[in-house]
This record gives C-alpha cells, sequence and structure tokens, in this order.
C-alpha cells in the first residue's frame, strides 16, 4: 500500500542540516535541498534513507529484461513489435543501456527492436521505470 505525505523544502533542510557533519554544513544544505526537492523520486528515496530502508539495486547496463510492450517509447510500433517478439503476456526482451539516477522518473534508458510496416527492424531507445522492467532470470 502506498501513502502519500507531503513535505516541505524546510523539512528536506531541517533533515539535511541533521545529517551533515562538516564545518560547510550550510552551503551543502543550500545546494543539496533544491537538488532534492526538485524531484518526487530524490524526495521519496531520501526520506526512506532517512528512516533506514536502501535504494533499490541498480540494474546494470547490458542486463536483459522484460517489459510490457505498452511501456515502450512514443515512436514504438507497439502492435507490429508485439506481433513479431511478444510474448503471451504482451512483454519484449529489452537491454538496459544506461541508469540515469535515482531523481529522474524513469531511471533507465533500455534499448529494443522496433519494427516497421515493410518488415524492416531498427534499434531504438526509450527511457523506462524501474517498476516497468522485469529481470530475466539465468539460466
Amino acid at each position: 500500500m502506498n501513502i502519500s505525505v507531503n513535505y516541505e523544502d524546510s523539512d528536506v533542510a531541517k533533515a539535511l542540516e541533521s545529517i551533515i557533519k562538516h564545518p560547510n554544513k550550510d552551503e551543502f544544505v543550500k545546494l543539496l535541498t533544491p537538488i532534492i526537492c526538485q524531484s518526487n523520486h530524490a524526495t521519496t528515496y531520501f526520506f526512506k534513507l532517512l528512516i533506514g530502508n536502501e535504494l533499490p539495486a541498480i540494474i546494470p547496463s547490458g542486463t536483459l529484461c522484460k517489459i510490457h510492450v505498452d511501456n515502450l517509447g512514443y515512436s514504438s510500433n507497439k502492435d507490429l513489435i508485439k506481433d513479431k517478439f511478444g510474448d503471451d503476456d504482451g512483454k519484449v526482451v529489452v537491454t538496459v543501456k544506461e541508469f540515469r539516477g535515482y531523481h529522474e522518473y524513469c531511471e533507465y534508458q533500455i534499448e529494443y527492436t522496433n519494427v516497421f510496416p515493410d518488415d524492416t527492424t531498427r534499434k531504438d531507445s526509450a527511457y523506462v521505470s524501474l517498476k516497468e522492467l522485469e529481470l530475466i532470470e539465468e539460466f
């Protein structure tokens, strides 16, 4: 179950003040507060870390994953990709190209094979969220 909690930038600043132990702490707080606050993901992870949780593991570049075809990029030909490469659940195999950071809404850039009406294919990329990726188990 997810819950929604509203924090203000002053709450983030106070939390940073409590954890930064450096002579120039006030300047660090001024620098980091707006950086954390401009991303809901970063703010969520920040407060989760503050209460003792860990960040999700980063999926390394080159890792094969499955993703539902509907979560591919806007320029993807979803029906054609699903027909040619999709499994029974409408998922296709993709490759993780890059982890973009915990502050991004779409933390990963992936590579997939796009299909065109003339049945040609081309490697394409899209930005996706961690929750959309399913790791493929190794044999």
